[in-house]
């Protein structure tokens, strides 16, 4: 991937030869980010920030760059240089960039690869023979696709108000793909028949509620709310769901193994129906999940808003503004999701029988009661935001009068002192109490000052 939006930035840094500011963005950011800046760049640019670059960083920023950007990047770099770069790559990855070369680019990394130091040549020309005397691979049987895919499939049926495991694939039954990887997901796109894209949506965690239709298969993407206590940072957030109907069966996708989908693994759910019912009451299931979760959100935002009002401190205002992120997750995930409610109701060929179209009206009631939950607690909470901002700017205030308060009253006596220090005749100069007079007129005009103050209450809290 190359994104080019610090292009100008970077030929900027190169034109100026800013040599310690490129250095500092190779390495203070991970190397795949790194790669998709510099991967815009053209090959002499990119040759010239990594030649700028320590070698293991820029072995690692090169093992991110794609194929195009390493291609170009060999063919200008130093026979050397290109050789080191090869060999920091992963074996893995090294394998599979020599094996989508043609074979004209394959010959030409074998001439690099032979000018390369002999503790270097070895491995690299044992990798490339073994890629070039790899078969190609044959295609997959059904058999064998049903075979490499079945680890990630969990098998149910949904019958007699329960839902229970069975062992294989039947009509009218419920399949949960389960952590797949984006090796296999062309493999279960073709065991079950259905785009690609279908799968690959439903992993996206920026995808947004919605319906499509495609092949015969009708995905339906639902976004469900989701708490993750490794986060710190956000501990409530969104992720899709997909729905897939295809060939009488229900196809279920997600990122998260702990989903809403597991409590009707554990048949925590009433009443579980298959069909067109089950997509409902996952949705459904997940809108009284928001509900729950906002509730908690406010629970925790009046905890902290307590602490707040006893000690001022920055963690509680940084807790405040994580909270106040997932609602606005969660409000722009409940719109996508009543804005999909919306178009199933038209959708043709879904059916809504009574209790399909009772459940449904439900769930756009608690859907949109969730909105304006979500809503409500945002206002509050940014409210709340600016009034202790207001407070701790108040309070600084304060702090700052009284300390100017302070610094007046003791610039006073210094001011006194200063003239009667000074090398000139002054009155009282030969008085015996001349000291002890000086010190009554200091003390004089500071609590003078300090009468100043407490009458204007500058020093008030």
């Amino acid at each position: 991937m190359k994104n080019p939006l610090l292009v100008p930035e970077l030929r900027d840094m190169i034109a100026d030869n800013r040599v310690e500011d490129l250095r500092a963005f190779c390495t203070s950011t991970s190397p795949d980010v790194v790669a998709e800046f510099l991967g815009a760049l053209t090959a002499a640019e990119l040759a010239e920030v990594l030649g700028l670059v320590e070698s293991p960083e820029r072995a690692a920023i090169f093992a991110n760059l794609d194929d195009d950007a390493r291609l170009a990047l060999i063919d200008i770099l130093d026979k050397e240089v290109a050789s080191d770069l090869m060999a920091a790559m992963p074996e893995e990855a090294r394998m599979g960039f020599l094996e989508r070369l043609s074979d004209e680019q394959q010959a030409k990394m074998r001439a690099i690869f032979e000018q390369a130091p002999p503790e270097e040549a070895r491995p690299l020309l044992e990798t490339l023979e073994e890629v070039i005397e790899k078969p190609e691979p044959g295609e997959m049987t059904a058999e064998e696709i049903a075979s490499e895919v079945a680890e990630h499939l969990e098998c149910f049926r949904v019958a007699g108000g329960r839902v229970e495991r069975i062992a294989h694939i039947e009509r009218g039954c419920w399949v949960n793909i389960v952590e797949p990887t984006k090796e296999n997901l062309p493999l279960i796109a073709e065991h079950f028949k259905i785009p690609l894209d279908f799968l690959s949506a439903s992993l996206d965690i920026d995808e947004t509620a919605r319906i499509e239709v495609d092949e015969g298969a009708t995905l339906f993407i639902v976004k469900a709310p989701y708490f993750d206590e490794s986060n710190v940072d956000v501990l409530y957030f969104t992720i899709p769901i997909g729905i897939i109907l295809a060939n009488g069966i229900t196809i279920t996708v997600c990122s998260k193994p702990q989903s809403v989908l597991r409590a009707f693994m554990d048949n925590q759910v009433r009443n579980p129906a298959g069909g067109h019912r089950f997509i409902l009451q996952i949705i459904f299931r997940s809108t009284l999940l928001f509900l729950q979760h906002l509730k908690q959100l406010n629970n925790a935002a009046s905890v902290i808003q307590k602490k707040l009002e006893q000690e001022s401190r920055n963690q509680q205002l940084i807790k405040l503004f994580n909270i106040e992120k997932s609602l606005v997750y969660f409000t722009t995930s409940l719109k996508s999701n009543l804005l999909m409610l919306d178009r199933l109701r038209r959708l043709r060929g879904f059916e809504l029988n009574e209790e399909n179209e009772d459940l449904l009206e439900d769930t756009l009631t608690e859907c949109k009661q969730a909105i304006e939950m979500a809503n409500i607690y945002s206002d509050i909470l940014s409210g709340m935001m600016d009034a202790f901002a207001s407070v701790i700017s108040n309070n600084l205030n304060i702090v700052m009068r009284l300390l100017t308060s302070i610094t007046i009253v003791i610039t006073i006596p210094v001011l006194v002192t200063g003239f009667f220090g000074m090398n000139v005749e002054l009155p009282l100069e030969k008085e015996p109490y001349a000291f002890l007079a000086i010190l009554g007129l200091c003390a004089a005009l500071g609590l003078g000052a300090v009468a100043y103050f407490q009458r204007k209450r500058w020093l008030e809290p």
